[in-house]
């Protein structure tokens, strides 16, 4: 591993306070406890399951286009999830089956988990990509393990396998749960599979990152300062 010798050193990086703030909460909010809210209420009112479902969806597909006609960046993630819901409504509304609508999901974690595999041809895979994404400050570090450290480059792209695989496990499920259990069952169930795939794909990262000994300089509280920061 190339030698960092001012990772001890290093004053620790913070963020200011606004990534988990105030848009954090909203789209909790919005795309997870209100949509919930809406099809249990609407259930418990003997509003039927399709029309729940639809009902349910709408906060965060609401969201989405009125950040679309103000202008605003529309996060790619929360694009899929438009689409998704569009489709499944649809499909739903044709079919008058509810459980087509609850599928939705999967619809993202099929293209996502191959969309993940497939990046392992790219130069650098999906996961690296996302990642540098969530921490800007740490980008430039990031480069410059990738460019010199073999171990860090094995590491991610033992990460982006174990990513790949869970969105597809992840989608097998969903589509299960969808076709097999009772339709009321599947919104609750539906978003504790999105808590424990989040935490499923966490643990592979931290332990390959750690194996290759640059968890401590990406994560930890001192980190080793980038090229760019070196020189100023």
């Amino acid at each position: 591993m190339p030698d960092l010798p001012a990772a001890r050193d290093a004053p620790a990086v913070t963020t200011s306070g606004n990534r988990g703030g105030p848009s954090g909460l909203q789209t909790l909010l919005v795309d997870v406890a209100a949509p919930l809210a809406l099809f249990y209420g609407l259930h418990a009112a003997g509003v039927d399951d399709l029309t729940a479902l639809m009902v349910g969806g709408a906060p965060p597909a609401i969201k989405t286009v009125v950040s679309i006609a103000r202008g605003c960046r529309v996060e790619p993630v929360a694009l899929a999830v438009f689409v998704a819901m569009t489709v499944g409504t649809v499909a739903s509304l044709i079919t008058g089956d509810p459980r087509e609508l609850l599928m939705r999901n999967a619809l993202l974690s099929l293209p996502f988990g191959v969309w993940t595999l497939a990046s392992l041809w790219l130069r650098r895979p999906l996961t690296f990509r996302v990642t540098q994404t969530l921490f800007p400050h740490r980008a430039d570090l990031m480069d410059e393990l990738w460019e010199g450290d073999p171990r860090f480059r094995r590491a991610w792209r033992l990460v982006t396998v174990s990513w790949g695989g869970v969105l597809l496990l992840d989608c097998v499920l969903r589509v299960l749960m969808a076709a097999t259990l009772p339709v009321p069952a599947v919104p609750a169930l539906d978003t504790a599979l999105s808590v424990v795939t989040l935490v499923a794909m966490q643990v592979p990262t931290h332990v390959f990152l750690y194996r290759s000994g640059s968890w401590h300089l990406l994560f930890g509280r001192r980190r080793a300062p980038s090229m760019k920061e070196s020189v100023a």
